[in-house]
């Protein structure tokens, strides 16, 4: 089954991208990110603060949570819904992602780093800093998805003298680009009627 989606992805990714200097690319939709994040569900927080002996308790809950890809700056952005003491309010926050290809794990990495929101009520009609959270601490683990390593395979070629050629496919020099709400895996293939033992890496 795995080998299915990933041969329809690079299918799909042939006819749907411009032609390149590399032998094959790899779409990632922003969409389907989105979906794992969905599928993540609720995700929030409470305790409380003591302000002027008075014990403040606190929730927040995230909503609308999605990421943003961007060729010059990716980012996560969610809703947040505050209640604090008897303050409510929502909030938008707009944070840091770090999108990159492990060569030696296969793995497109795709790390929420910074999500800072400020948490705060009132007091006597006076804004009240409580404390700044910081929802990256929440997505503690990257999104992964698999690299084109997997892609290795190999196949019988009959020779004119009827004799059969094995001939060993598989990828080289991965690197990665932001589009527009797409992150294009392009790789190049090494091809050779020898077993590889090693895996090229691009930068």
């Amino acid at each position: 089954m795995r080998c299915f989606i990933l041969l329809f992805l690079l299918c799909n990714s042939l006819l749907a991208q411009k032609k390149t200097a590399n032998d094959f690319s790899v779409v990632i939709h922003e969409e389907s990110i989105n979906k794992i994040i969905s599928a993540i569900g609720s995700i929030n927080g409470s305790s409380s603060y003591d302000i002027y002996v008075t014990d403040i308790k606190y929730n927040w809950t995230v909503e609308n949570a999605r990421l943003q890809v961007r060729p010059d700056s990716s980012q996560f952005v969610c809703d947040v819904k505050v209640q604090a003491g008897i303050l409510k309010y929502k909030t938008q926050v707009h944070g840091d992602v770090k999108i990159s290809y492990d060569p030696v794990l296969n793995q497109i990495q795709i790390k929420i780093v910074r999500a800072v929101f400020e948490l705060y009520t009132q007091l006597f009609g006076k804004k009240i800093h409580i404390k700044n959270i910081d929802l990256a601490e929440n997505f503690t683990q990257a999104f992964v998805f698999e690299g084109p390593r997997s892609m290795n395979t190999s196949f019988d070629f009959k020779m004119p003298d009827a004799t059969i050629k094995k001939i060993y496919i598989q990828p080289s020099q991965c690197t990665i680009e932001l589009k527009w709400k797409e992150i294009l895996v392009l790789f190049d293939i090494d091809a050779c009627d020898t077993p590889f033992n090693t895996f090229k890496t691009g930068n």
